[in-house]
């Protein structure tokens, strides 16, 4: 009986030793088991690959921005002006304001194609950014004629023959 005893002291010693000791795992390269081998390259790829980006999306060919300025509300503004004070009718009017604002968008589209970043002028605080207004007016004049005034004997006339057709006006006014 006395070795039936010592048999299942050692076999608890075994159990209690195996217990003590750690499972050892499968190791790969620098002790590092292979899925963590694969999640550390993947890691250190995408890190590489967002710098790149980053750096091709901040800098330019050269390193640089290429930052240009341009007064869009006045050449809208000079335009409109422009057309209100021409001789064309509403239909005739809108029609050539939309090939116009085609036009423009057409040629702020060509400058950032180039590689330049288009700022409205509004939006500069200070620094040095090269203004494009003028020949960005002069490339959308090359495809769109400026609207011409009215002559202004033509809407004499018809301010006349306005205030002749209403008595001139005056017999409303009470003093």
């Amino acid at each position: 009986m006395t070795d039936l005893f010592e048999n299942a002291d050692q076999v608890a010693e075994r159990s209690s030793f195996k217990a003590a000791i750690p499972q050892q795992r499968a190791k790969g390269f620098a002790g590092l088991s292979p899925r963590e081998l694969i999640v550390l390259v993947a890691a250190i790829a995408m890190f590489i690959w967002g710098a790149w980006v980053t750096k091709n999306l901040v800098a330019g060919d050269d390193g640089r921005q290429d930052l240009v300025q341009l007064q869009l509300q006045g050449i809208i503004g000079d335009y409109l002006q422009a057309q209100a004070r021409s001789a064309s009718d509403e239909q005739t009017a809108a029609k050539e304001t939309a090939v116009f604002m085609a036009a423009l968008d057409q040629t702020v589209e060509g400058l950032s194609k180039d590689g330049k970043i288009v700022v409205v002028h509004e939006a500069i605080i200070g620094g040095d950014v090269p203004d494009v207004t003028e020949s960005v007016k002069a490339a959308v004049y090359a495809k769109v004629p400026r609207p011409q005034p009215a002559q202004a004997v033509r809407v004499q006339n018809e301010m006349q023959a306005f205030m002749a057709s209403n008595g001139g006006g005056q017999g409303d006014v009470q003093r």
